[in-house]
């Protein structure tokens, strides 16, 4: 047996130099032809940070969604109402019987919603009816849920196709409510104007005829009354009360202009589209109605002068012979409906392009939802040049002018205050959506395939808001993202060695974990064999020594097949370059969002250095004055200034009487004067976790890390005695440096 041993290791030894080999020449080439190297192609392969989600049947998530009539909330994940029901309900002693039963309820209608969409209402009542079938006794339980269910709508599971139903819901709730307020005003003008012209006509003298006044004042008392005497009476010597021509004529075509509109018309007339499957058609629509938008939008002006009689021809003519809709304020531009613009990114040409990035730019009012289907680069699939969704967003971005939302469809429900922002502001807006489709060689569903995504970085979410302020911290956030601070998300992944001992490691999940469940990059893996000895090492930490070239150190992902095997799998150069590529455009990204922001790091290495450099020369200036020299002369001997400088000197930099060698205060450490301390609680009520109390009740910082640089500023400007000091920033990515920094300038 030994000597079997012996010869399988010697055989070992022989073939790693050749094992290697292979493996370089597959990292530079991409090919595993004439290797010892295996294809992944038919194995099933997925990244192994995505092992746990084989089974999404038995996963609990935001989906299905329901999509609601509520203007402020429009969207509401089952999980989220089943959950909030259970809390209402499962109470007492069948408590458990109940959560049990609603979960199972909950299944129930997720397996129905992704078959077809369906109302909530309608896949409930079949719930129950087959869960009270199967049980009876369950009915009694079942009943408390469906009696406090006080919310009903369209149930819509994540699918490749969900996406723009339920981006065009949202627009469609958020406009009602718009058409609504338009609906409203213009139905109260119509009324003021005619009620103007009525007016008129009731004291004219046709409007006081006998026959008028019989039908005014009803058959009973016309019967009593003289009516032609009473006519008379009212018609002879009473002052005339007639509009001018001009008037007449202006409120006449007022009038006309609001009941003719398409915008809003009136019960049982045809009004305008407004949602589209084409940027182009949407924006010609626009063009073609911009005469009737500023005909519309100027009656709308002048008619609320009309009926508040505050028009005056002298003043009002001129002004508006020359105005336009420019001149139109806010609030009135608000009500007019918007344009949808629904489409999928692969479908749009470069005119299309061009005209959709133009219209964002000049605050045309549409929204487009552009649904992504594909994040592989089509470089990389094989396929002719095109659009990628950082291409579209990225160009919006770089204008300023839009609203734009970038996120997955798996996170809509979690994006939805952004997205009804996005619907009701008065300006153009994009909303690029990840639908989670591609060629998954494990059947990976959308809901996880999108959320991989942004983990990923390859489609990462961020919201740009133009009106939530002058700054970019104002109106850009990456809230969405995991591990916003970090280049990829990092977890643990457990699982057990060949002598079935438990291991744990940590993973990060990067774009190629992403790309390596797709069917077209499956040439760019391969299997790297049982033998690694130091010549593999994991993707990311190769990735971060910033190198694509070669090295004796190859590049290696962690993926699981259909038996929970694990496998190492090798990256070929290709693919590590896109990834490198994303990762880049993420850092960017990142400091878009003030986070690891270059010029606020550069800012403090400068601060840094400047301080250091002044710190030297006060300590030389200390140790001078405690040897009783000069500054000037540099000769021994006390000098004239010496013993007045010195305890100025010591006293900045905190020297004690007993050391050798004066120490100075670091700048960027906060320090509390804890010896002139009051208890006063105005610390420790900020944060009692960076500021706590020595033996004697006075203060002291316990933990700098425990809070921000703000708790720190807030502390020192609500100190009563001004000895908190609170140092420099220490995170250069907090929100707000600049103005902190200048509060904290009293207090240094």
């Amino acid at each position: 047996m030994s000597e079997i041993l012996e010869a399988l290791k010697a055989e070992a030894r022989r073939r790693r130099p050749n094992l290697q080999q292979d493996r370089a020449s597959f990292y530079l080439t991409g090919r595993t032809a004439d290797t010892q190297l295996a294809d992944v192609a038919g194995l099933g392969l997925r990244a192994a940070p995505l092992a746990a989600y084989r089974r999404p049947e038995e996963l609990r998530h935001d989906y299905p969604l329901i999509l609601l009539a509520d203007p402020e909330a429009p969207l509401r994940p089952l999980s989220g109402l089943i959950d909030d029901l259970l809390e209402a309900r499962a109470t007492g002693e069948d408590a458990d019987r109940v959560r049990q039963l609603g979960l199972v309820l909950e299944q129930h209608l997720r397996a129905r919603a992704e078959q077809q969409v369906v109302r909530l209402s309608e896949a409930w009542s079949q719930a129950v009816a087959t869960m009270t079938a199967e049980d009876p006794t369950c009915a009694p339980h079942l009943e408390r849920l469906t009696a406090a269910r006080d919310v009903d709508g369209e149930l819509v599971a994540c699918t490749t196709d969900s996406a723009r139903r339920i981006v065009t819901h949202v627009w469609s709730v958020v406009q009602a409510a718009r058409v609504q307020r338009l609906a409203a005003r213009l139905e109260r003008l119509r009324h003021g104007l005619a009620d103007i012209l009525a007016a008129e006509q009731a004291n004219s003298a046709a409007g006081l005829t006998p026959d008028r006044i019989a039908h005014s004042i009803g058959p009973v008392f016309a019967g009593e009354l003289d009516v032609t005497a009473l006519a008379r009476l009212l018609t002879d010597n009473r002052p005339a009360f007639l509009l001018s021509d001009a008037r007449r004529e202006r409120v006449r075509r007022l009038l006309e202009v609001l009941e003719s509109q398409q915008f809003m018309p009136p019960a049982g007339r045809e009004g305008y589209e407004f949602v589209y499957d084409a940027p182009a058609a949407a924006i010609a629509a626009y063009h073609e109605r911009f005469t009737a938008t500023t005909e519309l939008a100027k009656a709308l002006v002048i008619a609320e002068l009309e009926i508040d009689g505050r028009y005056r021809e002298q003043a009002h003519d001129a002004l508006f012979e020359s105005w336009s809709v420019a001149d139109l304020d806010a609030a009135t531009l608000e009500m007019f409906p918007e344009y949808l613009v629904h489409c999928d990114l692969e479908q749009l040409s470069p005119a299309d392009t061009i005209e959709l990035l133009e219209a964002l730019s000049d605050h045309l009012p549409i929204n487009a939802v552009v649904c992504v289907n594909d994040l592989v680069p089509h470089a990389m699939a094989g396929g002719a040049g095109g659009l990628s969704p950082r291409t579209l967003t990225g160009a919006a971005l770089g204008d300023g002018e839009a609203f734009i939302l970038q996120v997955p469809a798996s996170a809509l429900a979690v994006a939805m205050d952004q997205l009804v922002r996005g619907c009701a502001a008065p300006r153009s807006a994009l909303f690029a959506v990840y639908t989670g489709a591609g060629q998954w060689v494990a059947d990976l569903p959308p809901f996880i395939a999108a959320a991989a995504a942004t983990e990923a970085r390859v489609f990462p979410a961020y919201c740009y808001d133009p009106s939530a302020g002058p700054t970019w911290a104002d109106r850009f956030t990456l809230h969405v993202n995991p591990r916003v601070d970090e280049d990829w998300p990092v977890r643990p992944l457990r699982y057990a060695d060949e002598s079935l001992q438990h291991r744990e490691v940590e993973l990060a999940f990067t774009a190629a974990d992403f790309f390596a469940g797709d069917a077209r990059f499956l040439h760019h893996l391969a299997l790297a064999g049982d033998d690694f000895g130091g010549t593999v090492v994991p993707f990311a930490e190769h990735l971060a020594k910033g190198s694509d070239a070669w090295t004796d150190e190859l590049p290696y992902l962690l993926m699981v097949d259909a038996e929970d095997g694990l496998h190492r799998v090798l990256v070929d150069r290709p693919l590590l370059r896109l990834v490198g590529h994303i990762l880049g455009k993420w850092r960017r990204l990142q400091e878009r969002g003030g986070i690891h922001n270059s010029y606020a790091a550069r800012e403090l290495a400068h601060e840094r250095a400047q301080w250091e450099a002044e710190r030297a020369e006060l300590i030389a200036a200390a140790k001078a004055a405690s040897l009783g020299l000069t500054s000037g002369t540099g000769q021994a001997g006390p000098a004239t200034g010496a013993p007045a400088a010195a305890p100025a000197v010591a006293d900045l930099l905190d020297l004690g009487e007993e050391e050798d060698e004066p120490v100075a205060r670091d700048p960027y450490q906060p320090w509390i004067e804890t010896a002139r301390c009051s208890t006063c609680n105005e610390c420790t009520l900020v944060n009692d976790r960076m500021f706590a109390y020595n033996e004697n009740r006075q203060a002291y910082i316990a933990d700098a890390d425990a809070g921000t640089f703000a708790e720190l500023v807030q502390a020192a400007e609500n100190c009563q005695v001004a000895i908190i000091h609170p140092g420099k920033p220490r995170n250069p990515a907090e929100p707000g440096l600049e103005d902190l920094i200048k509060r904290a300038e009293p207090f240094t």
